[in-house]
């Protein structure tokens, strides 16, 4: 179909069915990836295949949780109306941008629950699909966790203040950059400790 095709959305850069065709590539691409470690560590036993294996499985599980986060807010957002047009197919994140001053601030806060239900999601999907019986797999479960850990502790201050009252702008008050590169540090940490315990 051409790159012309009008969009559901009139506002859309990129119609919603080419970014969703796009990211689920990726997704495919990447736990193949992973995939094949976890099967060359698994019939080899090889110390170079449990490494790889573990890094693909951190990689993947903190990128599809990215990926799931960014598609959760995108859902929330168009789902309660919000001013939401999709970017160009080659902008990866974000995948949308919100209006925050025409939005409803219901569509800012459905689009933060989103975010954060998606991404969590993802943890529970990989704990109830996948075993943990091998260190990829644990490394899998343990990069989504500590992205989800990230994410939720960047954005539930967030969310709380556009509960309270305050506007989209404005829910966003004193969210920095060192605040987000500790928020960063703390899903690490997260991710590590369950990959230590699992």
């Amino acid at each position: 179909m051409p790159e012309t095709e009008p969009s559901a959305y009139p506002a859309d850069v990129t119609p919603v069915w080419k970014l969703a065709r796009r990211d689920t590539a990726i997704v495919l691409a990447a736990l193949s990836l992973w995939a094949a470690a976890d099967v060359w560590y698994a019939l080899t036993g090889l110390p170079l295949a449990a490494v790889v294996s573990v890094l693909d499985g951190a990689f993947v599980g903190v990128g599809v949780g990215l990926l799931f986060h960014e598609w959760g807010h995108f859902a929330g957002a168009r789902l309660a109306g919000g001013i939401a047009p999709t970017r160009k197919l080659g902008s990866v994140f974000p995948i949308f941008d919100f209006d925050l001053q025409r939005s409803d601030p219901a569509a800012f806060r459905a689009m933060g629950l989103g975010g954060n239900a998606a991404h969590w999601s993802w943890v529970l999907l990989l704990l109830a699909g996948i075993g943990l019986d091998a260190p990829g797999r644990v490394a899998l479960v343990a990069g989504a966790f500590g992205f989800a850990v990230s994410a939720s502790f960047t954005e539930w201050p967030v969310i709380g203040r556009a509960y309270s009252g305050a506007t989209p702008v404005e829910s966003f008050a004193g969210l920095t950059g060192a605040k987000l590169r500790r928020h960063n540090w703390i899903g690490f940490a997260a991710g590590l400790a369950l990959f230590t315990v699992l």
